[in-house]
């Protein structure tokens, strides 16, 4: 089958060139002297494996710090007192022919003759994601098998070095044998700058840093919205403020429906074709698990709001896979460390302890009771009546209230992601038992609640691990929303997104690297101060801490937000102390 005409790679600076010396060693196991002007270590020993391989001409890709080039490697052909192999380098704006970084890894894989079970243990990822990565670069390139493939790999200098994993056998391709001898080189030889040639100055690669949000639709639009404007105005303020000489960044959005496999997977599909340097989201890798898995797979940053715990305890069991995953709010293990303050400030000294009923979603970083939840609630000076677990949706409202009500409760508990849900359960709530006293899980943080709910007495009470505060920056932050967007911002994912953009963003800028270990080590050992409070991923789970809950200094975590709703608007209550 023929193949379509690669897209001409286009050159981010010129060319730049280098003589590297092979000075002849006394011994034959003296290491090369080492002497790099520009080149780095790991590029130098590919061109020492190209010397002993005994070559006369090679090109591959390479690419560093996120910045790709097409190397060439030329034996000179004058004669010298010492071997000398000519080193170009042409910076690239990301890798050729269209194909994203993995693909590239894939097509290298496929011409050192891997399987799809082999090449995904070489990439840490599952044999059902190479298998479509596979498929999809036949399709892209035109190609109708594996050989196809490797011969396209070699024809058009797809293939990349150091190939994952390495090469431990004679393989027939110049280019692996370059990476099969730089197993073995020791020491480093000698690259100087050519003075033939006058190479632009300048930090080669993509002038600017690509940032994907993955976007709940469905069921969450709603709170998908907020997402999206606030890592859109993220990026708006950040492209504002850039200098001349600082990567911009392009932004782009993917809308998913957690329960539609067919829209996770496109959307997954074209975060991977952008090759994205880093990815936000909200809770969508709770509510999906294909999510968390592409989280893992494809190796890049990864922020999110996923509450669950299980999420947590993922990436402290796996640092190696998952050390580029940070949750950026606490866990749901707030939430129930939020009602029982709350509780404990509303306990009766005299007569029967209050009593309090739970209607709570099973699952998604959501359920709120546990083996000890009865006996802390007790301790508090609190009884439960019940406890009721529901599913995303309830097919029969008001039989599940009645029961709810049915012993009177002092308050009722509600813990669900779903605002249609929530909405209908709090209705169903007031027309059964009007000045009933609520307390929701997050739920009417997002813009919408509001409307939805029929006030008639009642106060609904609210907290969520991740909120903006009214606060000089949480108010700065709500009008410019208001002026970009016409409506005013919820009070969780809008500034949550917004702050994810900023932060993974200033690890890029500070760092100067695109690279994942590199902006996770940052993640890591600093503290950045967003809207929503401070983020610092010390924990082994790189989970945010919760003020006054999970961490005693305000400083260094966020505090968990409880509110008031009622007819006279929204309230912030005060910390307990």
């Amino acid at each position: 089958m023929s193949s379509p005409q690669p897209p001409v790679p286009v050159p981010a600076r010129t060319t730049l060139t280098w003589d590297v010396t092979f000075p002849a060693p006394t011994a034959p196991d003296q290491p090369l002297r080492a002497a790099a002007e520009g080149v780095s270590p790991a590029l130098l020993r590919r061109v020492a494996g190209f010397h002993r391989a005994e070559l006369t001409d090679a090109r591959f890709l390479w690419c560093e710090d996120g910045d790709w080039a097409l190397c060439h490697l030329e034996l000179s052909t004058a004669p010298q007192e010492e071997p000398v192999v000519t080193l170009r380098t042409t910076p690239l704006t990301g890798p050729p022919s269209g194909l994203t970084a993995r693909e590239v890894d894939i097509i290298s894989l496929v011409a050192l003759g891997l399987s799809n079970r082999e090449t995904s243990s070489r990439l840490g990822t599952s044999i059902r994601t190479v298998t479509t990565q596979v498929e999809r670069l036949l399709k892209k390139l035109g190609q109708d098998s594996r050989a196809g493939l490797s011969a396209l790999a070699v024809d058009r200098d797809l293939i990349r070095l150091p190939i994952p994993g390495g090469v431990e056998h004679r393989s027939g391709i110049r280019v692996l044998d370059i990476e099969r001898h730089a197993a073995t080189v020791v020491g480093l030889p000698v690259a100087r700058r050519s003075r033939r040639h006058h190479p632009a100055t300048g930090r080669a690669g993509r002038p600017t840093v690509r940032i994907g949000t993955i976007v709940v639709a469905g069921a969450f639009a709603a709170d998908g919205r907020e997402s999206a404007r606030g890592a859109a105005l993220a990026v708006r303020d950040i492209n504002a403020l850039r200098h001349d000489h600082g990567r911009s960044v392009e932004h782009l959005t993917v809308h998913i429906d957690p329960f539609d496999p067919a829209s996770v997977e496109d959307a997954l599909a074209e975060l991977t074709e952008a090759d994205v340097d880093a990815v936000t989201s909200s809770y969508a890798s709770a509510l999906s698990p294909a999510v968390f898995g592409f989280a893992a797979d494809f190796g890049r940053t990864f922020l999110h709001t996923n509450t669950w715990t299980r999420s947590v305890d993922a990436v402290r069991a796996d640092p190696r896979r998952l050390g580029h995953v940070f949750q950026t709010c606490p866990s749901e293990t707030a939430y129930q460390s939020a009602l029982l303050g709350y509780l404990r400030g509303h306990r009766v000294e005299d007569g029967a302890p209050p009593r309090v009923a739970i209607v709570e979603l099973d699952g998604y970083g959501c359920a709120i009771t546990d083996d000890t939840f009865t006996a802390r609630v007790r301790e508090a000076g609190w009884s439960v009546t019940s406890t009721h677990r529901v599913g995303l949706t309830v097919e029969h409202v008001d039989d599940l209230v009645k029961e709810v009500v049915h012993d009177r409760p002092d308050l009722v508990v509600v813990s669900h992601l779903s605002v249609e849900t929530a909405a209908a359960l709090q209705n169903a709530i007031t027309r059964h038992r009007p000045h009933q006293l609520t307390y929701h899980i997050y739920t009417p943080s997002v813009p919408g609640f509001a409307r939805r709910i029929e006030h008639r007495g009642g106060q609904v009470i609210w907290s969520t691990v991740t909120g903006r505060p009214d606060d000089p920056l949480g108010l700065r932050f709500s009008e410019r929303y208001a002026r970009a967007f016409g409506v005013p911002p919820g009070r969780s994912q809008a500034s949550a997104a917004y702050d994810q953009v900023r932060m993974v963003h200033a690890a890029f800028s500070i760092t100067g690297s695109l690279r994942p270990e590199a902006v996770g080590a940052y993640l890591r050992d600093s503290a950045y101060r967003g809207v929503n409070g401070t983020y610092l991923f010390a924990s082994p789970g790189q989970a945010v801490s919760g003020y006054p809950y999970d961490s005693g200094d305000a400083s260094l975590s966020q505090p968990i937000r409880t509110y008031r709703l009622s007819t006279a608007g929204q309230e912030l209550l005060p910390l307990p102390a």
